[in-house]
């Protein structure tokens, strides 16, 4: 199974790249604490959220549940979304349609 997508891909990654930022601990995803984090310029910080963004939609390919850092992100493929979570609250739904 893949994730299904009409819209431009590049507008799928900067919606969740955004998304991203809402999750606290967010770049625990890619080993990262606090001061690892703080340490990278924005640059950095933007390429490694574009970088875990492609990772995860890929990953939603094979399990429609990936946790990352205090919150999960969802691929509903009837909806044609992937949401995300921080907890039990849906805080951003990415359009794939």
């Amino acid at each position: 199974m893949a994730v299904k997508y009409k819209r431009q891909y590049s507008l799928i990654i900067q919606d969740l790249v955004e998304a991203l930022k809402h999750l606290d601990g967010y770049y625990t995803l890619i080993g990262l604490d606090d001061r690892g984090w703080d340490k990278l310029d924005e640059d950095e910080q933007n390429e490694c959220l574009k970088t875990m963004s492609h990772d995860i939609i890929y990953g939603l390919g094979k399990e429609p549940i990936i946790y990352v850092g205090n919150g999960k992100v969802q691929y509903e493929s009837q909806l044609a979304q992937i949401r995300v979570y921080d907890g039990n609250n849906c805080v951003y739904v990415v359009m794939l349609n």
